[in-house]
């Protein structure tokens, strides 16, 4: 399910630029096209740091519902 939302994010910006709607794929191919490249940087930022962060809690929760890799810890 982790490595799921990195698919799911970078899915946002094609999806949300075809349909149009309103989310951050869109503010990026948005401010990408205006050459506004602090917004850029920073929704992409974002973007990876709400990744980076789900990748270790994910890792923990397997830890804690699964005994074979706490014993392994």
């Amino acid at each position: 399910l982790a490595v799921a939302i990195g698919g799911l994010l970078s899915g946002a910006v094609l999806v949300e630029a075809i349909f149009a709607r309103p989310g951050i794929g869109k503010l990026i191919v948005d401010a990408a096209n205006m050459r506004n490249f602090p917004v850029v940087q920073g929704a992409v930022l974002t973007t990876v740091a709400l990744f980076a962060l789900t990748m270790p809690i994910a890792d923990l929760l397997v830890a804690w519902l699964d005994p074979r890799v706490r014993a392994t810890l």
